[in-house]
């Protein structure tokens, strides 16, 4: 069986390796020229989010996508902002940390250094309608939704800029800082994850901005906040998230974000592309249902759409009245320490706070 895998992120590589495991070696194509990231920074993927088995995603990446991957570290402390607000949670299963980089302990290059027998094209910006009559199958994974939307299966769900940058200074390698405040992200957030404890990524993500005025929102929110950190390297990038049905069309696989990953909450998606990457293999080696074995990814994302339409009403009291429902305590507990889907639940706290807001207003 012939198989073209169209880009090297994480669904394209896992999507690789898934086949290699199954008997089916794929030709990889990637734009770039080299595996990785183009620029540095480390991401996180948290618990608040998904619920992986056990509540462990290294244990469910080996077990059950049979991925061998190592990150940064464990996330152990989560320190939320709003405006007037603050929050510390502590915990021993928070998520993890993973580098995104060039180098070769980077998340990729984990992943492209486990396949032994998948033929890697660099510097190749393979064309969709020529792939799709030369192979028996095509997965998309190119890390855009150019595609979907070209075939008409694209909703967008959360658009905006990304302004980011490597500082240097003093940290601790087992917390993340998420911030929440619209004079500096509109209906968007900011969060830093350390590289090391002297290295870590400092990004805003501002929500329906052009990217003209997002140097603005970024000076304003190193004001706001009293960011001092020397730069070391910053980068600005197109975000979107969005809903993708139905996400096999012809002999094309959509995996990752063209596939629909990104969550439209928090904007994280890694979790979700590895694992669209497998599913996506075992769809074309095993004939499995694709959007069954996807049902979780849709599904949690689906509640987290309307989890963002009411986020969206907030105004910056109504964080601060969120973040204090956090640290309620069976609320805390429901969110970190179970395996229970909490998002129904905070879609009627924010419902009930934007009715406070209205009344109040």
């Amino acid at each position: 069986m012939k198989v073209a895998i169209i880009g090297a992120g994480l669904a394209g590589l896992a999507c690789a390796h898934e086949l290699e495991r199954l008997g089916i070696v794929p030709d990889l194509y990637e734009q770039n020229s080299f595996i990785g990231e183009a620029f540095n920074h480390s991401t996180a993927m948290l618990r608040i989010i998904d619920r992986p088995p056990h509540g462990d995603y290294m244990r469910y990446f080996k077990e059950k996508l049979y991925l061998d991957i190592t990150p940064l570290a464990p996330v152990e402390r989560m320190m939320h902002i709003a405006p007037t607000r603050k929050l510390m949670v502590t915990g021993k299963k928070l998520g993890y940390f993973f580098l995104r980089s060039n180098t070769r302990d980077s998340l990729k290059n984990q992943l492209c250094a486990s396949l032994s027998k998948t033929r890697v094209f660099l510097n190749n910006l393979a064309d969709l309608t020529t792939l799709k009559k030369k192979y028996d199958f095509v997965v998309v994974a190119n890390g855009n939704n150019l595609y979907a939307k070209e075939y008409g299966l694209w909703q967008t769900w959360f658009n905006g800029y990304v302004r980011a940058a490597v500082v240097h200074g003093k940290f601790d390698t087992s917390r993340i800082d998420m911030w929440i405040n619209q004079h500096y992200c509109k209906n968007g957030y900011a969060y830093l994850t350390p590289f090391s404890e002297k290295k870590a990524s400092l990004i805003l993500v501002v929500s329906d901005c052009i990217e003209k005025d997002i140097n603005e929102y970024w000076n304003a929110f190193l004001y706001y906040e009293d960011l001092r950190y020397p730069i070391i390297e910053e980068f600005t990038q197109y975000h979107v998230s969005g809903f993708v049905y139905p996400k096999i069309v012809e002999n094309i696989i959509f995996a990752g974000l063209a596939g629909g990953s990104i969550d439209p909450f928090l904007g994280f998606g890694q979790f979700n592309s590895l694992s669209m990457g497998v599913f996506a293999a075992r769809t074309i080696a095993q004939g499995l249902d694709y959007h069954r074995q996807c049902k979780y990814i849709t599904q949690k994302n689906l509640y987290l759409q309307e989890f963002r339409q009411g986020f969206n009403k907030l105004d910056n009291k109504g964080y601060d009245s969120l973040i204090a429902s956090i640290g309620i305590p069976g609320v805390m507990t429901l969110l970190y320490r179970t395996s229970i889907n909490w998002i129904p639940l905070g879609s009627s706290v924010i419902k009930k706070i934007n009715r406070r807001q209205l009344r109040i207003g």
